[in-house]
């Protein structure tokens, strides 16, 4: 499966699970960017995600679903410019790849939904089973 199924079909799970109740709380929060720069931090420091000021970010330890078709070709980090978004039908930290050129990449954006304000995850699989937490680190 590529980043352009993955996306769409991590939507639609969102919206399923949202209005089922299921697996855990996405609803809204309305927090304001300037709570949400820092860096977050992984289990085991796998995963660390800095969000700046300036509203760029970095990653590294990305789940690979999310970045690639799986086979591990997914780049090793990422960056590009984040904004949250609570207009949505759950609030996240919209991350905005881009290339080395500062143009956006192939990747496009990725979600990254918000428990609270110290602590963030990715949705890697389909059925909203596994999540990626990062907490902020301190």
């Amino acid at each position: 499966m590529n980043q352009r199924q993955v996306l769409p079909a991590v939507g639609a799970l969102v919206g399923v699970l949202l209005t089922s109740g299921c697996g855990f709380d996405l609803g809204k929060i309305d927090y304001t960017e300037p709570e949400f720069v820092g860096s977050y931090v992984g289990d085991g420091a796998a995963t660390i995600v800095a969000l700046g000021e300036d509203r760029t970010f970095t990653a590294v330890g990305v789940p690979d679903e999310l970045l690639g078709d799986g086979e591990g070709d997914a780049p090793a980090e990422i960056e590009g410019t984040w904004k949250y978004n609570s207009k949505s039908s759950a609030d996240h930290v919209e991350l905005t790849v881009t290339d080395a050129d500062g143009m956006p990449a192939e990747l496009g954006e990725l979600p990254l939904y918000v428990a609270d304000a110290d602590d963030l995850f990715f949705l890697p699989d389909q059925v909203g089973r596994e999540k990626v937490m990062v907490t902020r680190d301190r």
